[in-house]
C-alpha cells in the first residue's frame, strides 16, 4: 500500500505523471534479441579493467584504488543507516581515472541515485582542478520523498561545479546541454531499455564527437551498445562489473585501447 501511494504522490506531481507512464511502457516491452549469443559476444571482447588502466598510466591506477576505496568507505558509512534501496554504485574506478586521465571539461551523466558515480567524478574533477558535471536523475517514484536522496553521497557545498536536475532524461538533458558547446565524457546509467539509451543518444547527438569519450553501464540488457559500435567508426572496449557488463566508446590512443 506505501508503494502505491508513494506512486500516486509522484504521478500528482507537475510533468512527472509522463515520465513514470513512460518508464512502465518501456519496462514492459519487449525485447527480442538472442541474449545467450549476445552474451558470447560481450565475454569475447571484454578486456580486464585493472589491467587495462595500468597500462595507460600505472602511477594513476594506483592514486584511483586509493580514492576508491576512500568513496566506498564513506559511501557504506554513509548510507549503513538508510532504510530505503537506492540501487547499485557505477564502477566508480573507471570514473574516476578517466576523469583525471582525459582531464574533461564537460561531464555528463544520467542516473545518479545515491551519487556514486557523481561523487567519483566530482574528487576527479576536483583533483583536476578543472571541469564541471551535468547531471540527470529521476525519483525513484516508489518510495516515500525520494528527492531527498538522490544524490546524498554528495555534499553540494563542497562541489559547486555540480548541476542535477530531476525531472527526467528527456527533460533534463536538453536543458543541461543548452549552453555546452562540447560533451566531453558522457556516462549512462538511467533508464535501462533499449528506447530510453537511444533517446539520450539522440539528445546528445549533436554535442559529441569522435574525441568524446561515451561510457555506457548495463550493456548486457539490449543490443543498443553493440549496435553503436557497428554504426561508429570508434574503437570501444568492454568490461565486466560484478554480475554486469560496462561499454566504453571513443577515440582512445592504440597503444591504450
Amino acid at each position: 500500500m506505501n508503494i502505491i501511494l508513494n506512486i500516486l504522490n509522484q504521478f500528482l506531481k507537475k510533468g512527472r505523471s509522463i515520465v513514470i507512464l513512460k518508464k512502465i511502457v518501456r519496462r514492459f516491452s519487449k525485447n527480442n534479441f538472442d541474449k545467450n549469443q549476445y552474451k558470447n559476444w560481450l565475454d569475447s571482447n571484454k578486456s580486464s579493467l585493472g589491467k587495462f588502466l595500468k597500462k595507460i598510466n600505472h602511477r594513476l591506477f594506483i592514486e584511483t584504488k586509493k580514492e576508491s576505496l576512500k568513496i566506498n568507505d564513506y559511501a557504506n558509512n554513509r548510507l549503513k543507516n538508510i532504510k530505503v534501496k537506492l540501487g547499485g554504485g557505477a564502477n566508480d574506478m573507471l570514473l574516476y581515472f578517466f576523469v583525471r586521465y582525459f582531464k574533461p571539461k564537460v561531464v555528463l551523466e544520467t542516473g545518479v541515485a545515491a551519487g556514486f558515480s557523481s561523487l567519483s567524478i566530482l574528487k576527479a574533477l576536483k583533483k583536476n582542478k578543472y571541469g564541471k558535471l551535468y547531471s540527470s536523475d529521476f525519483p525513484y517514484f516508489r518510495i516515500k520523498n525520494p528527492e531527498n536522496y538522490i544524490g546524498i553521497l554528495v555534499d553540494k557545498k563542497k562541489f559547486p561545479n555540480w548541476e542535477l536536475k530531476i525531472e527526467g532524461d528527456e527533460v533534463n538533458i536538453p536543458k543541461l546541454i543548452s549552453n555546452i558547446n562540447h560533451i566531453d565524457i558522457f556516462h549512462y546509467d538511467s533508464d535501462k531499455t533499449y528506447k530510453g539509451k537511444m533517446n539520450v543518444y539522440n539528445l546528445i547527438k549533436k554535442k559529441i564527437s569522435n574525441k568524446s569519450i561515451l561510457i555506457f553501464d548495463d550493456v548486457q540488457d539490449d543490443k543498443f551498445f553493440y549496435e553503436i559500435c557497428q554504426s561508429s567508426n570508434l574503437q570501444y572496449k568492454i568490461f565486466k562489473f560484478k554480475s554486469k557488463y560496462i561499454g566504453v566508446l571513443g577515440k582512445i590512443k592504440s597503444n591504450e585501447i
